[in-house]
């Protein structure tokens, strides 16, 4: 009970401590022939008592759940990041870490202590003060391939192309697109060409979260996340968290550093590379009882934009050389240029020219300067002979799509909005950004006050019926220029509006209030 809690319903390791203690007390009570003497038990069934699991990983190990991994230890300086992989001497289990961070950085060797003395039934061990644990992706795979069925979907995977010609039809799958059409093995023929061996192709995702819960009063503090995910399984399939590969959590409480992430992805593509200079040969699939050769690619990067561009080597999308797929700039062609025409694409050649320039620097100077010429820094994934950074950082769509940047940019942003039946009411503010009005606010508060103007003129009686909507729009209108506010609430005639009526001194909330309220009551008189 306790491994199925653990497994399928997620309960935490302290959850299933206390899960088995309070497993262990009925037991206890169940045994006792004498309530009022609990010791006066026989000796088996002391024995089985004594026997009892306290930790569910002990029940893990004994089930074998538990996958292969590796605790690296990271150095804890901020601006370094560097891992270090355990050592062992002869058959000890304790693993050997190097008391010191060796990591030079133009010349400047770091010297951060990486271990930390504790007392382990009374031993002193040195533990590394900064734990990365790495999951072996060889061992998930072997357990991938084990599956009843799963490798029979993975191996026809190539063979559900909707068609031989994707440009004239309509693709359904990353297997119907024109990359994997043309995505050649290190044997030079086509990656889904072989007679006994697997080839299976990954995406890989980078993203980080506050684990404390992103509360505006709250830590702000930030782990990642390294996922990968097997794309010859069906849609249906590949994204269920028991189908999907956690190789490792990147520690907080801060993210690394642009450059220092690369740390964290060297054993990832080390293992990568094993995969596809000599391919992986399992002893025994669930399909080939004889065993089989497998060989791996990881042939596209999903993840938000900050941690796509992080994570490919590419500059923030606040960069002069902002896009990752083509050559426009900010200063030359801005980000309102949309004669597509004449984009210049980025090639994988130039991508990898400027990333090997950006790491033979030697110097910061240097190193800045090649990054300002190109937006590249160099990433781990170019160790991979086949990755192309100009193609493989693909467009995110859970971010996009499902969490509705694309609404708020279209409706919140450009207030573009198709018109409802329960949204023809909505109230007309004749507010023009006139002299009179640049004469109060500044360039920024003006913007403020046209982007309340586009929100408020926009079919919204609906969502400021309820609570939530109430709630929402006023946090959307609490992040405006107070001077705007207060300006629009005295066009509007409007009243600030405080929860405690004795405040005196007005807040954006206090007037974002005010101006839901004015605009709901005109909203439903209309």
């Amino acid at each position: 009970m306790v491994v199925a809690c653990s497994i399928i319903l997620g309960v935490s390791r302290r959850g299933g401590s206390f899960m088995l203690s309070i497993l262990k007390y009925i037991i206890q009570l169940c045994f006792m022939r004498d309530v009022s003497n609990p010791e006066n038990l026989c000796p088996r069934d002391k024995k089985l008592l004594s026997g009892f699991p306290a930790d569910p990983r002990s029940i893990e190990a004994q089930f074998h759940l538990e996958g292969k991994h590796t605790t690296y230890a990271v150095c804890p300086n901020e601006a370094c990041h560097a891992t270090y992989k355990p050592t062992f001497q002869d058959d000890s289990p304790i693993p050997n870490y190097p008391t010191r961070c060796t990591q030079s950085r133009f010349g400047n060797v770091c010297k951060e202590f990486l271990l930390r003395r504790r007392d382990i039934g009374g031993h002193v061990i040195s533990m590394p003060i900064k734990p990365f644990v790495y999951f072996d992706f060889k061992d998930w795979v072997g357990s991938l391939l084990a599956r009843p069925g799963f490798e029979d979907k993975m191996d026809c995977a190539w063979n559900t192309s909707a068609s031989d010609d994707p440009a004239t039809h309509r693709m359904h799958d990353i297997f119907d697109g024109e990359m994997l059409h043309n995505f050649n093995g290190p044997d030079g023929r086509h990656f889904s060409v072989s007679s006994k061996e697997g080839h299976y192709v990954f995406s890989l995702c980078v993203d980080f979260f506050n684990p404390l819960s992103n509360k505006q009063a709250g830590k702000k503090v930030s782990v990642g996340l390294i996922s990968l995910v097997c794309l010859n399984l069906p849609p249906g399939l590949r994204y269920k968290p028991e189908n999907m590969f956690l190789a490792g959590v990147i520690p907080g409480p801060h993210e690394p550093p642009l450059n220092a992430l690369n740390h964290y992805l060297t054993p990832l593509i080390d293992d990568f590379l094993d995969f596809w200079n000599h391919g992986v040969c399992f002893t025994r699939t669930e399909g080939y009882r004889q065993g089989r050769l497998v060989r791996c690619a990881l042939v596209c990067v999903v993840c938000d934009l900050p941690a796509a561009r992080k994570t490919a080597g590419f500059a923030a999308s606040s960069h002069n050389h902002f896009c990752a797929i083509c050559c426009c700039t900010r200063k030359e062609h801005g980000y309102g240029n949309i004669d597509c025409d004449m984009w210049r694409r980025r090639t994988n050649a130039e991508c990898r020219a400027y990333a090997e320039s950006f790491r033979a620097a030697e110097s910061e100077e240097e190193r800045e300067a090649v990054f300002n010429a190109s937006g590249l820094r160099w990433s781990e994934l170019l160790r991979l002979p086949y990755f192309d950074p100009a193609r493989f950082v693909v467009v995110d769509a859970m971010h996009n799509l499902f969490l509705g940047l694309i609404q708020e940019h279209f409706q919140g942003i450009l207030g573009i909005r198709l018109a409802k039946d329960s949204d023809v009411d909505a109230p007309v503010l004749d507010i023009p950004l006139s002299d009179r009005t640049g004469n109060n606010l500044n360039d920024a508060e003006r913007k403020s006050l046209s982007k309340a103007l586009t929100w408020l003129m926009g079919p919204m009686n609906h969502e400021l019926a309820s609570e939530l909507g109430m709630m929402k729009w006023t946090k959307k209108l609490s992040n405006l220029h107070l001077e705007a506010l207060k300006f629009l609430c005295q066009e509007l005639h409007c009243a600030p509006i405080a929860v405690d009526p004795r405040k005196k001194t007005m807040n954006r909330p206090d007037y974002a209030r005010g101006i839901l309220i004015w605009v709901s009551m005109h909203s439903f008189q209309c």
